[in-house]
């Protein structure tokens, strides 16, 4: 009887610390929420507003900037794929000198070089000069967008991240409408103190950036065990709260005891899939991020600077969207159908330019277009990285994946081309084309991960049957052999679908 009176306030004592407990990690990534996403989402912001695909040069094309500089139209594309191989290429580096330089040091002083480039654009004078400095451009951004990834992998748990990249990944499809929008009005300056109008969009761009990079120097935390503008109770939480203390590793710590797994995301079925799905969904975001002011201009909106400023509503829609999604599919743990949603809506909207002809038809479908295409990569990235383990092997599948996504830009920024115009069928029925392929390679990697976890789930259930089994064939090496089943290999790991 004794005993039965006192378990009851012991399990009440126990219910009121976990929602104690529950309450201050609540307030804890709330303040994340508050005090760090927004101010590396305005970083990317930046990024955004300064690189080839996603920025100033789409809208400075509209300027005269061809005439202007001296270039072809065909050379104007080729300046846009030249930002693909400085990206492309820096990126492994990029992410060693991040584990070196910690990234609250290696993002701000990644933004402050890319600013300096973008201010730089308002000098240049030929297609030698163009070509350099967006070659370096790249080099220079290469880092940023998966230094931020591994940089919110130390606050955020693996369940919180496809939202979280969702957030951020909304300040890229906001400098979109916003770049619309500044170019609309900084294009007017032309004649201004004697430059043209490209030339104040450039400063006017890239002066900001290297403000904000000096003000992240100071800004950004090392960790939350040791930011200040947490207590310390929220700093024990922090560190206690995430799965795995050992999570957060890149191609920095690649040394001789990792590299066999570093090794395995080369060899990984998986990890080559989701390549290809990440390369198949950009094409059409690449390619629709760096034209569209001159799709737009094609449908009809024949004065340039209108066409900038057309070009801003889709992308607020596709904020929205992009974010209720994510945030969906980080709520049921879902991501292939999350992501084939987002890949659906593109579909249709690159499909009905190609059977409308009417002004109002067209901007409707291109709208469509927009507010789906940016679903995609962020709920990807996320069933990507909660499929592959160990940590070594899940760093370099990102890299991997990271790196399939920016080759998408050498073939996005090359399908729409000016003898088009003004429809662009060709460039909507190659986007349309990888968005097909994108679908049906989800459904595939969705089946066979389902078929390996019942796999899994039948010799699980015969080695709980047999525990001699498992002891034998690890002594005789044979494939239960414990030391060669480790990360996503464990039979007692399940893929998330």
């Amino acid at each position: 009887m004794g005993n039965n009176n006192y378990e009851l306030p012991d399990n009440d004592i126990v219910d009121n610390d976990d929602s104690q407990k529950k309450v201050l990690e609540q307030k804890l990534v709330l303040k994340y929420d508050l005090l760090l996403l927004p101010f590396l989402s305005f970083m990317y912001l930046f990024s955004s507003l300064d690189r080839s695909t996603l920025g100033t040069i789409r809208n400075a094309v509209l300027d005269n900037f061809e005439e202007d500089v001296g270039i072809t139209p065909d050379e104007f594309n080729t300046c846009i794929t030249i930002f693909y191989a400085g990206f492309l290429l820096f990126q492994v580096p990029s992410n060693i000198f991040l584990k070196r330089f910690t990234a609250r040091r290696w993002l701000p002083l990644l933004m402050f070089c890319w600013g300096i480039i973008a201010c730089l654009h308002a000098t240049v004078s030929g297609y030698t000069e163009l070509m350099i400095l967006r070659f370096l451009l790249g080099v220079f951004e290469s880092g940023f967008f998966p230094g931020v990834l591994f940089f919110l992998t130390l606050f955020y748990k693996k369940n919180e991240m496809a939202t979280r990249i969702a957030l951020f990944w909304g300040s890229s499809v906001i400098a979109h409408s916003f770049a619309g929008v500044l170019a609309y009005a900084i294009l007017r300056l032309r004649g201004a103190h004697g430059m043209t109008g490209w030339q104040w969009l450039f400063i006017v761009e890239g002066v900001p950036t290297v403000v904000v990079a000096i003000i992240a120097w100071f800004y950004l935390p090392a960790s939350p065990e040791t930011w200040n503008r947490l207590s310390s109770e929220e700093r024990e939480l922090a560190v206690a709260r995430l799965e795995d203390k050992k999570q957060h590793v890149t191609l920095g710590d690649l040394d001789a005891s990792n590299r066999k797994q570093a090794f395995k995301a080369f060899t990984d079925w998986k990890v080559w899939v989701w390549m290809i799905m990440f390369f198949s969904g950009s094409v059409a975001n690449t390619s629709i991020s760096n034209f569209l002011p001159l799709i737009i201009k094609g449908l009809g909106y024949e004065d340039k600077l209108s066409a900038n400023l057309m070009s801003a509503p889709p992308y607020l829609s596709a904020v929205v969207v992009m974010i209720v999604v994510a945030h969906s599919s980080d709520r049921f743990q879902e991501r292939t159908f999350h992501a084939i949603l987002g890949a659906s809506i593109c579909i249709i909207g690159y499909t009905l330019p190609i059977i409308l002809t009417d002004k109002k038809g067209l901007y409707g479908a291109v709208f469509i277009a927009v507010t789906g295409i940016f679903v995609i990569n962020p709920i990807v990235n996320a069933w990507l990285t909660s499929n592959i383990a160990p940590e070594m092997k899940r760093s370099v599948a990102a890299a991997m994946a990271v790196s399939a996504n920016n080759s998408a830009g050498l073939l996005g920024a090359n399908i729409y081309r000016r003898s088009d115009a003004p429809r662009y069928i060709r460039g909507h029925s190659i986007s349309l084309g990888f968005l097909c392929l994108f679908i049906i390679l989800a459904l595939i990697q969705r089946f066979l991960l389902q078929r390996e976890n019942r796999l899994r789930d039948t010799i699980y259930k015969e080695l709980q049957e047999d525990g001699i089994r498992e002891e034998n064939e690890a002594q005789q090496g044979g494939p239960l052999a414990a030391e060669t089943r480790i990360g996503d290999e464990s039979y007692d790991f399940r893929y998330r679908l």
